[in-house]
């Protein structure tokens, strides 16, 4: 059953669903379960699998950590509450906000991977 507040997790992947080429039949056949058991992932009736959420990392070139909404650390690079340029989301409605950070979290994750990536070379 899905909550009122949508959790971390469906948000991010309805995100990552949104800024990607893949639809959700396609994103179900790499995952190995067919569209119907993806789309209850998507709306939160059903749970994701440890292998299932490495495999959507995979999938969509991100952490896990970003798809759980965790807050990715990146040492002293900044984060959405430090912006130095005086910038503000006051103005914004929350639900915009929220897209900014998501944003700004979905490019860090990019970056870290990256950084990731090249300590393995």
């Amino acid at each position: 059953m899905r909550q009122e507040k949508e959790a971390p997790l469906t948000s991010r992947i309805q995100y990552l669903l949104d800024h990607s080429d893949l639809n959700q039949t396609e994103v179900a056949q790499r995952l190995g379960i067919d569209r119907s058991a993806f789309s209850r992932i998507v709306s939160g009736s059903r749970k994701v699998s440890a292998d299932e959420l490495s495999k959507l990392a995979d999938i969509f070139d991100v952490t896990t950590d970003f798809i759980l909404g965790r807050s990715v650390d990146l040492g002293n690079i900044p984060v959405a509450a430090h912006f130095r340029n005086g910038l503000s989301l006051d103005d914004l409605p929350e639900e915009r906000r929220k897209a900014v950070i998501d944003y700004m979290e979905y490019q860090k994750s990019l970056y870290k991977k990256e950084m990731e990536d090249k300590k393995k070379d």
